[in-house]
């Protein structure tokens, strides 16, 4: 279940970036246009350049201003920085990933640009090293926008809180593709998820990673908010069963279960044997004995011998005896050679007049010592001493060994014992 959990969220997940991506690239081209006329940084001949290059962009001559740009060599370091900038920008929208991924570097290495500009630099290089799979270097290019030493104006304040905050979760995203759980969700916790959809999609990773790294306690309290937002994604109900049970919250996995069936959630075949794997695993096993129990009346057609074989054994486990001796006695009617662990759980729980009706029936499927041995305790059991002893002898016949040998001694010393002394006249007493 949580493999298909982890395709499916790395899907979205990656769809869903690259839109956003897109969206950052258009914002910033607005940004440098805009900046063109007021770029008071730059020379004068840099400024004809860029003005040169986006008259030329505007009019969807992105290969003409790309070389009007490529072709110029600015001298001081923020001409170049700002110029290479705006070639990024050009060479996205042109779909040439590497070579604004190239540009972006340059332009972020000589940490010539304003604070301001450095901060959409660095994210917007990030989001691109993202978009084209390069986990690593985009985590590391988001790390290196957050520790840009930027303090924004008033105007610039509640804008630069929203974008730095979505770095954090571009962050934990960018971690999540590499599988670096400790670092997903270091970052993802600092993530203020600005809607419901957001949070969702925050909270998916967060459990994801938190379920990796063991953290049973931690895990819990995020799928209970999952819960919240989504009621009937059976999904997280079944994962909070699960790490209720791994830190040994019996009573917690048994109200989540009840809980669930009251959201009328709509339990699979699948589901219930897979909760009652999950209880039996966490020495539950009665529990799980009983959600096989549910799944036979919800889908008969799950009743299957197989089925029925580990409902039995889980009965078992958890020593409630009734249900397991009903258990294997419907085994035995479907199939015969059932009739042997039957057979041995009446003697264990001395029920010997009913082993003694089945034993023989069971004969056919056990091994000739086991069986021998098993059908001298019964004999013994129900004191015929005698048949018990002629049992022995045969099995020490066929199969000499240490046990039928001690049964013989002992049932020698038992009938002895019961053989009436003789009197002083030579009469028996």
């Amino acid at each position: 279940m949580m493999l298909n959990m982890d395709k499916l969220f790395h899907n979205f997940s990656f769809c869903l970036f690259k839109k956003s991506v897109l969206l950052a690239c258009l914002l910033a081209s607005f940004m440098v246009a805009s900046n063109h006329a007021i770029a008071a940084g730059v020379t004068p001949y840099t400024g004809k350049k860029l003005t040169q290059a986006s008259e030329l962009a505007q009019n969807d001559h992105l290969d003409k201003a790309i070389k009007v740009l490529t072709s110029y060599d600015p001298k001081a370091d923020y001409d170049k920085a700002f110029v290479n900038r705006v070639l990024a920008i050009y060479y996205w929208q042109a779909e040439q990933p590497k070579s604004s991924i190239s540009a972006l570097r340059a332009a972020v290495a000589l940490k010539a640009l304003e604070p301001k500009v450095q901060w959409q630099a660095n994210r917007m290089l990030a989001d691109i090293l993202y978009s084209e799979q390069d986990f690593s270097h985009s985590a590391k290019e988001y790390r290196n926008t957050l520790a840009i030493k930027y303090t924004p104006s008033a105007a610039d304040k509640t804008q630069f809180k929203k974008d730095s905050n979505e770095v954090y979760f571009r962050l934990a995203a960018a971690y999540y593709q590499q599988q670096q759980w400790a670092q997903v969700r270091s970052a993802v916790i600092k993530y203020q998820a600005p809607d419901a959809k957001k949070r969702l999609q925050a909270l998916r990773m967060q459990v994801i990673a938190e379920l990796r790294l063991k953290q049973w306690g931690n895990a819990e309290g995020t799928l209970s908010n999952l819960i919240r937002l989504e009621p009937n994604n059976k999904a997280w109900w079944q994962q909070q069963i699960s790490t209720q049970l791994q830190q040994h919250k019996n009573q917690s996995a048994l109200e989540t279960y009840s809980l669930a069936k009251k959201q009328n959630l709509e339990f699979s075949a699948n589901d219930y044997k897979s909760l009652s794997q999950l209880y039996a695993q966490n020495k539950i096993p009665e529990r799980g004995a009983r959600i096989l129990q549910e799944m036979f009346k919800a889908y008969p057609e799950t009743k299957t011998i197989d089925n029925q074989k580990t409902q039995a054994y889980y009965y078992q486990m958890a020593r409630e005896w009734p249900q397991a001796m009903a258990s294997w006695e419907a085994l035995a009617k479907r199939d015969a050679e059932y009739y042997w662990p039957l057979t041995q759980l009446y003697i264990q729980q001395k029920q010997y007049n009913k082993a003694n009706q089945v034993i023989d029936k069971a004969q056919p499927y056990a091994k000739k010592s086991e069986f021998s041995l098993a059908k001298i305790q019964l004999l013994y059991r129900l004191e015929k001493y005698n048949d018990a002893l002629a049992e022995a002898k045969r099995l020490n016949e066929v199969q000499p060994s240490d046990s039928a040998q001690t049964w013989i001694v002992f049932l020698n010393n038992k009938l002895q014992s019961q053989q009436p002394e003789p009197s002083q006249d030579g009469m028996t007493s």
